[in-house]
């Protein structure tokens, strides 16, 4: 595993370090489920915009969230798997 993979799991919350800028700005945002992309209201796109955070940044955030949760998903498949595998052990 990767320094930057134990980084992501170590995290089970997701990405909030690092980034409290952006999840800060984004409480903000006309829709709770903002993807921060293209949604009308979007208080993250409007603050690149404005040259409050740079898109280069943000890139950075989105990229991080996605592996985040690429690897959140994983780890999930893997217990469902070996608790499939526990249950079909006991099973009678």
């Amino acid at each position: 595993m990767s320094k930057k993979e134990a980084e992501l799991t170590d995290s089970e919350k997701g990405i909030d370090f690092g980034y409290e800028d952006i999840l800060e700005i984004s409480k903000t945002c006309k829709f709770s489920n903002c993807t921060h992309l293209s949604e009308p209201g979007c208080e993250v796109q409007k603050a690149i915009n404005n040259g409050l955070l740079s898109e280069e940044r943000f890139n950075h955030f989105y990229r991080d969230k996605n592996e985040a949760e690429y690897v959140s998903q994983q780890k999930n498949k893997t217990k469902a798997i070996d608790y499939m595998k526990q249950r079909k052990l006991f099973q009678r």
